[in-house]
């Protein structure tokens, strides 16, 4: 017996909603029961790429044009438009597409709204009636939009979610003065590989709604974030942004992905006098209070250069550090020490910048067995290692955090895929530890 097929519309509607808008549509030809379900589906999920040659721009148009024409004036809830043109733009132009979404905000009640397109060419306006919606509640622009807004077209009463990738913005005016005030409700925002005009965005987010925040630059002059109730900051640009009026108050994880070119860096550990590092002590301090920090080789070695009055992260439960051959560790000690609630500490490799600066949470001075460490006050108890390689230096290393840390519970090791040389795993798991409740999990 088919069970499937006699349940009720609203629930195959509900299974089809899972799967593409073409996936949807094949399930048309298994009976008569099936041909027009997929129709009324509140769903739909439009790819196009020409880089498939068996896609026909033609085909996808007259399946589209179709698919509205059955649907007739029944709401579309979610739109997910993902298209990529190239030599076929004068077959699908940038008017059609604008067409379908208008069509689509026209019939009410959408709710999510995923467009990302790009094409060759300059980028198309997007339609203003997206910034009027008294029902979206996410709203994703990617790659081949020019969005122009004023106070007067703008009210997006109902969203919680605006990620803004690669778009363009019309005008000198600064758009998020207009846009974050007319989004009352808004919680997460994602801006990604942005390339604004200064006048256009300064540099400044302030919302007292917004509780996730995610910003990819290349570069930022100035920064400020007044957002009293965000708990989750993603941050990445390159070294030289100034921080300024950082209200974090609320912030409970942040990733800090910074990155800096090689010249810059070996002229900070030169110390030249005619470089002054950028202030990054505002936003240092403003993550003082997170409990889940996540760091990239170059943040950690720009906190260094940062200076040495690093506050108390007293909240801090959970510390996950990326290394790399090119940057040092300097800061580490002083971080391991103002961190007296840390219980996890994460290594994503364990080689880098060989310094006479990393003090005693590393070998870089010759294996220190004797000597007292920060590490044997740190309350740590998961110590976690992933791309491991099993060099002598590592396995030093590795040696030394296992005799410093007196309240491990927990360590994890797990190799790196490319490694050159066989890891003796029996050997790793008799190495001698300060804790006697340590276990050493090797995963390989």
């Amino acid at each position: 017996m088919d069970r499937i097929s006699s349940l009720p519309d609203e629930v195959l509607e509900h299974i089809l909603s899972f799967l593409s808008t073409k996936e949807a549509a094949l399930t048309s030809s298994l009976s008569t029961r099936w041909r027009d379900v997929f129709v009324f589906v509140p769903s739909l999920d439009l790819v196009y790429a020409r880089q498939d040659r068996r896609e026909n721009p033609r085909q996808f148009i007259d399946f589209v044009v179709t698919l509205f024409n059955r649907k007739a004036k029944s709401p579309i809830k979610k739109l997910a438009l993902k298209i990529h043109l190239d030599d076929d733009q004068y077959v699908l132009d940038k008017t059609r597409i604008q067409s379908w979404i208008r069509n689509v905000l026209a019939r009410g009640g959408v709710t999510d709204l995923d467009l990302f397109i790009t094409f060759r060419g300059k980028f198309q306006l997007v339609p203003l009636l997206i910034f009027t919606s008294n029902t979206l509640v996410k709203l994703r622009l990617g790659r081949g939009f020019t969005i122009n807004l004023s106070h007067e077209n703008v009210y997006l009463p109902m969203l919680k979610t605006l990620c803004l990738d690669t778009v363009d913005f019309d005008g000198d005016h600064n758009v998020f003065e207009t846009l974050l005030p007319r989004c009352p409700l808004l919680e997460e925002l994602v801006l990604e590989d942005q390339r604004w005009k200064q006048k256009q965005w300064c540099g400044s987010v302030s919302s007292p709604s917004l509780k996730r925040l995610r910003i990819r630059f290349y570069n930022i002059p100035i920064i400020s974030l007044d957002v009293p109730s965000l708990v989750y900051l993603e941050h990445s640009c390159i070294f030289g942004s100034k921080y300024a009026n950082v209200n974090l108050d609320s912030l409970v994880e942040a990733r800090i992905n910074l990155w800096v070119e090689d010249k810059p860096l070996r002229r900070l550990r030169d110390g030249s006098a005619h470089l002054v590092p950028a202030d990054m002590m505002d936003l240092i301090t403003g993550i003082k209070n997170v409990k889940v920090l996540h760091l990239t080789s170059d943040a950690l070695e720009l906190f260094y250069f940062s200076g040495q009055d690093l506050p108390m992260f007293d909240n801090l439960v959970y510390l996950s550090i990326a290394s790399d051959k090119k940057q040092g560790w300097q800061i580490l000690p002083l971080l391991i020490k103002n961190s007296p609630n840390l219980e996890t500490l994460v290594f994503k490799g364990l080689e880098h910048y060989v310094t006479t600066n990393c003090g005693d949470a590393c070998v870089c001075s010759g294996y220190m067995e004797k000597i007292p460490s920060c590490l044997s006050s740190s309350p740590v108890k998961v110590l976690e290692i992933s791309l491991y390689q099993g060099t002598s230096r590592e396995l030093n290393q590795l040696r030394y955090f296992l005799m410093k840390l007196p309240f491990l519970e927990l360590v994890k090791i797990r190799a790196a895929n490319n490694i050159q040389v066989p890891i003796d795993v029996q050997y790793l798991l008799k190495l001698p530890r300060a804790s006697s409740n340590c276990k050493i999990q090797a995963i390989f």
